[in-house]
């Protein structure tokens, strides 16, 4: 394996090495580790790395002396210091001896992915012309897509997850520009990752399917959009992700599976590979008996039937899969010929379409087929009561204290954000306690509150420059003066039209609420739920 692809971690902490495994080896890279100061720079000076993650306090060699030792041997090396203590003096012989980087202990695994994204140089961006046959040299290891609403990703071999979404036909000649994420960005599961502005100003926001660090994204859609509707699944995908919590959060993702029954296999074959062009999986059943063995089959979330193929029987044939599996959405692919629709639509069906592969109306119908049954998303409305959250304090699994801090007005008590977070901590049988009223959070506030707890999470709304809805994480406060080890802020990224979070899809406020109590409730260091995420994928 060539030098671009491989780490060297040096931790006198096992739990550290062993965690920078388990998330760099999902991204793609070989990672080699020890917590032997002495034996990592023998490694570090007699082999080629990308980027070396180094431990500052070790035993028997800090991490400022094995820089100084470094140097004459690997001058150009990245090497990214990993501290709990950071200091002036730290600094300055760190940044005189070229290293890369901080990352202050505990970090998550998108802080220590950013830092690594950033200096080794993994990222790209697609060219437009002829250098766009690169696209080529990205190979998925998988077939299969996986969904988020409406976005899809495939995980490849290099260890990055490209993601795109799948866009409606109605909206498809409308689109005008796509704002793609930066490379480097740390984007958040059912959060903002671009989004695709149409003709007539309005914006339709596209999710991140996975959380994790952009390594790339396909800069031919700033110019040329057309691939979006044209190809949406193969050159029009938008970004790459490298993951940082993929087996907990793949299995929030859905595969897209279809069942076609159609008995000309000449048009079966067509029909499935349009649907496997936009990311379905598509079983096919020609008769009764591949029909039976596939109606078994729990995991199909929408039957496709060619009324064309199956004649006077076709009636027939919609009452048994109604026998069989009334759950189902079935969707019935006419022709021009209406004679036998209303036969068809005293049985119970989702949807009669004439024709839909022709003028592409199979993107619309499937889409709202696997759509979710919730009631659709729209606008957060302020409470009621006017009341609101400014504290929230809950006693963690593992008996820490930990309290959320919110400026005034982002977390109404009783409908909104807040409300699901509260919600969502006692669905998990936590003791919460809430403070109502509005309180003005500063730094003396934060630091009261942070002495009294084990960990604060302060929540606040700012311009970031991110699409709305979009959440930074920050290790150090957002609040000027404040500088303690057990507070983490959380700045979500306002609509700039109205105060707060006001404005927000309901959607994007369930997506923050999750990654806010996923915050509360996990341990500070990554190793806990990187573990199990690491676990749960190799099982």
């Amino acid at each position: 394996m060539s030098g671009d692809q491989r780490l060297l971690v040096v931790d006198d902490e096992e739990a550290i090495c062993e965690g920078c495994r388990r998330i760099f080896t999902r991204q793609g890279f070989e990672v080699e580790k020890t917590s032997d100061a002495q034996l990592g720079l023998q490694m570090a000076r007699e082999n080629d790395f990308a980027a070396i993650l180094l431990d500052i306090k070790m035993p028997n060699m800090t991490g400022i002396e094995f820089l100084e030792q470094l140097r004459d041997k690997r001058p150009n090396v990245p090497v990214i210091l990993m501290t709990g203590y950071p200091s002036v003096p730290n600094a300055i012989s760190a940044i005189r001896l070229g290293a890369a980087g901080y990352v202050t202990k505990p970090f998550t695994p998108e802080e220590i992915s950013s830092a690594v994204q950033k200096h080794v140089g993994k990222g790209t961006t697609e060219p437009a012309g002829e250098a766009a046959s690169a696209d080529d040299t990205w190979t998925p290891c998988a077939e299969w897509y996986l969904f988020l609403q409406d976005a899809w990703v495939q995980c490849g071999e290099d260890g990055t997850a490209r993601a795109g979404v799948l866009t409606p036909r109605s909206q498809a000649a409308g689109i005008q520009s796509v704002r793609l994420p930066k490379i480097g960005e740390v984007v958040y599961q059912g959060l903002p990752m671009a989004a695709i502005v149409h003709e007539d100003s309005t914006t339709r926001t596209v999710v991140a399917p996975l959380s994790g660090v952009i390594a790339a994204v396909n800069e031919r859609l700033a110019k040329d959009p057309s691939a979006l509707w044209e190809d949406p699944c193969g050159s029009g995908w938008i970004a790459a992700i490298s993951p940082t919590r993929y087996g907990e959060e793949t299995e929030l993702c859905r595969r897209r599976r279809v069942l076609l029954v159609n008995a000309d296999s000449a048009s079966a074959s067509a029909q499935q590979a349009k649907m496997t062009a936009l990311g379905y999986h598509v079983r096919i059943a020609k008769d009764t008996k591949e029909l039976g063995a596939a109606l078994q089959d729990n995991g199909v979330g929408a039957i496709l039937v060619d009324t064309a193929s199956f004649g006077q029987d076709g009636p027939a044939l919609i009452a048994r899969i109604n026998a069989a599996a009334p759950e189902k959405k079935i969707i019935l692919i006419g022709t021009g010929d209406a004679s036998m629709e209303a036969a068809y639509r005293s049985y119970r069906i989702f949807y009669y379409a004439v024709e839909p592969f022709a003028d592409n109306e199979i993107i619309d119908i499937l889409q709202a087929a696997f759509r979710s049954s919730a009631s659709p998303a729209g606008k957060s409305d302020a409470a009621k009561s006017g009341e609101h959250i400014a504290v929230l304090s809950i006693v963690n699994r593992d008996g820490r204290k930990v309290r959320l801090m919110s400026e005034a007005g982002l977390l109404p008590g009783h409908g909104g954000l807040g409300s699901l977070v509260r919600q969502r901590l006692l669905d998990r049988l936590l003791p919460v306690e809430t403070t109502f009223g509005e309180k003005v959070v500063t730094p003396n506030s934060i630091a009261k509150v942070a002495q009294a707890c084990d960990r604060v999470v302060v929540l606040m709304a700012r311009d970031i420059n991110r699409l709305p809805g979009s959440l930074l994480r920050d290790m150090q406060s957002a609040q000027p003066g404040v500088n303690l080890d057990n507070v983490t802020t959380l700045v979500v990224q306002p609509t700039g039209q109205e105060e707060g979070l006001k404005g927000l899809e309901e959607a994007t406020l369930a997506a923050l609420a999750d990654h806010i109590v996923h915050e509360l409730t996990s341990h500070p260091s990554m190793w806990a739920s990187q573990t199990k995420a690491d676990g749960s994928a190799e099982s």
